[in-house]
């Protein structure tokens, strides 16, 4: 079992910094998945994990031994890639036997190791059969077999689950984390996917512009978002973000310009002992966002921007002025594009952040 550390990576190319001064640490056995958008650095640190591209400064470590000028097959490592990477004129036996085959290892063994993880799976009937004659779930059951049959210390994995289509995608990742749980071999998880993350990690590291923003499990990645960017990014829809200036002498009351917030003394405390400015970014998930077609105490009155219905559920946008604000309801709610609606924040579920850092202060 391996735990693998970066510390205080980066990797130019040429003027542009890919990876920037990254501290990660994935512990014996995790599950750990790299999130972000397109571009952010996330694909190049797993390379720089794998030993396929060497760091411009810092280290990494793999059990606390210094990794940086070992080669990738020297690494204990084994890589799945987006795209498979199944060699098309040879049986799924061949493709999963072809490492063992040239390391040498015996026939009887090759054999038999090939039959386990074919069982494990599921792709035993599969095994006389060539990569094109293959479902696009079944070569990726394939490619993980390649990878599991290595026995490695650590699985890299770069979107492997992006070539599917959205149903089978959703069982591959339930499957996959089952299979890495059985395994525990210390899992590396490249995705841009914020759902994906959420239901396969034991720890997310959010990356934007080659940095890590924040690391932790899925529920505090969601729960707690470290800045703005955060916020926005994990959660499907994400989470409603409007400015807002601190009034009153006690801080316990925020504005909009077309509505006020009264917020707890603790919470405006917070806000004080902070020492950010007057102008703060307030940010509340649709689904602690309450929508009405009648009047209540304390609600708001908006208009209805836009409804959209995904069976179960409905979103539903609602605008007061210029600012537009997405609440999850039943689709019994019954609220149609230019009707009046009223909503209401739940207020112990708001997120606070600096201005200027964008950064979370509550």
């Amino acid at each position: 079992m391996t735990e693998v550390r970066l510390e205080k990576v980066s990797k130019y190319f040429g003027e542009t910094k890919a990876v920037d001064n990254v501290d990660l640490q994935v512990n014996d056995g995790e599950f750990m998945v790299l999130l972000g958008p397109s571009g952010c650095g996330k694909t190049t640190t797993l390379r720089l994990i794998a030993g396929l591209e060497k760091p411009t400064s810092g280290l990494i470590l793999f059990n606390g031994e210094v990794v940086n000028e070992l080669e990738p097959k020297d690494r204990r490592i084994a890589m799945v890639f987006q795209d498979y990477a199944l060699y098309p004129h040879m049986k799924v036996f061949d493709n999963l036997a072809l490492n063992l085959q040239v390391r040498g290892v015996p026939r009887d063994e090759i054999r038999k190791r090939v039959s386990e993880t074919a069982e494990l799976l599921g792709i035993k009937h599969l095994l006389d059969r060539k990569p094109g004659q293959l479902s696009g779930g079944e070569q990726q059951r394939v490619a993980l077999g390649r990878a599991i049959i290595r026995e490695p210390s650590v699985f890299l994995m770069d979107e492997p689950l992006s070539n599917l289509d959205a149903a089978l995608r959703a069982r591959m990742r339930g499957e996959l984390k089952k299979l890495q749980e059985r395994l525990k071999t210390t899992t590396i998880y490249v995705t841009h996917d914020q759902v994906e993350a959420m239901v396969m990690a034991d720890r997310i590291a959010v990356m934007r512009n080659g940095k890590v923003q924040q690391i932790g499990s899925p529920q505090e990645i969601y729960n707690r978002p470290a800045n703005k960017f955060v916020a926005e990014f994990v959660g499907s829809p994400k989470m409603n973000v409007f400015d807002a200036t601190v009034v009153s002498r006690e801080h316990t009351k925020l504005t909009t310009g077309e509505f006020d917030i009264n917020i707890p003394s603790s919470m405006a405390q917070r806000i004080v002992e902070s020492g950010s400015g007057p102008e703060v970014m307030v940010g509340i998930r649709p689904e602690n966002v309450a929508v009405s077609t009648a009047y209540q105490e304390g609600f708001l009155e908006a208009t209805v921007y836009l409804v959209e219905d995904i069976g179960n559920l409905s979103f539903v946008t609602l605008q007061v002025g210029d600012i537009l604000i997405v609440a999850q309801a039943p689709p019994s709610v019954g609220l149609r594009v230019g009707d009046k609606a009223y909503f209401s924040l739940l207020v112990e579920k708001l997120h606070i952040f600096d201005k200027k850092t964008e950064k979370l202060i509550v």
